[in-house]
């Protein structure tokens, strides 16, 4: 776990450091739209709710959540696209009955994104999540919560300007979430992105 942390901790470094320049100019929005520019390093943040959805419990709910990283814009194939890979340290979990699971992840999104106006973007892409901890013991049963987790992400975003860029996010995973179970992770998430 201190390694995951410690790595982590030196990619963000490593952005900091990086300091690349801000979005340069834009393209016109009746020539298809879209951002242009060089590429950009930033820091992004946010809340979410986060359940789990498929069979093997009842009585689940939401619990609120957080997540934090880096992340990154890279023009690509055309004008107003963009690969955008992240990294983030993520809090997910359910209420189960009266218990609650708390999983925290270090997620690695790779997202396409397009812009179809300057301002407005939409985003899709695959993402593989790490498990860093979490609270589960189930000595009864013997269950145990897996380590690797694929989902993918969907949604879109707003920027404000060449600094500030808003992001509206949905995760549902692919992977189990306890071995012995169909439960898998659905996370809703909002936050914002600050470009260096």
């Amino acid at each position: 776990m201190k390694r995951i942390v410690l790595l982590f901790a030196f990619t963000l470094i490593c952005l900091n450091s990086g300091n690349a320049q801000v979005i340069e100019g834009t393209s016109n929005v009746g020539n298809g739209g879209g951002v242009t520019g060089d590429m950009n390093f930033g820091v992004k943040a946010g809340f979410g709710a986060s359940t789990f959805f498929g069979s093997g419990f009842t009585g689940i709910s939401a619990r609120p959540g957080f997540y934090v990283g880096g992340i990154a814009e890279i023009p690509a194939f055309f004008d107003g696209f963009y690969l955008q890979p992240e990294m983030l340290l993520a809090l997910q979990g359910a209420d189960v009955g009266l218990e609650n699971l708390n999983l925290l992840y270090l997620h690695i999104p790779l997202m396409g994104k397009y812009h179809i106006t300057d301002e407005i973007a939409v985003e899709i892409g695959p993402q593989i999540g790490f498990l860093v901890a979490d609270n589960w013991d189930d000595p009864v049963t013997g269950s145990d919560t897996n380590k690797i987790n694929f989902g993918i992400n969907i949604g879109g975003g707003y920027r404000l300007n060449e600094i500030f860029y808003f992001q509206l996010r949905f995760s549902p995973g692919f992977t189990k979430i306890l071995d012995n179970t169909n439960l898998k992770n659905g996370v809703v998430q909002i936050g914002a992105a600050y470009f260096f």
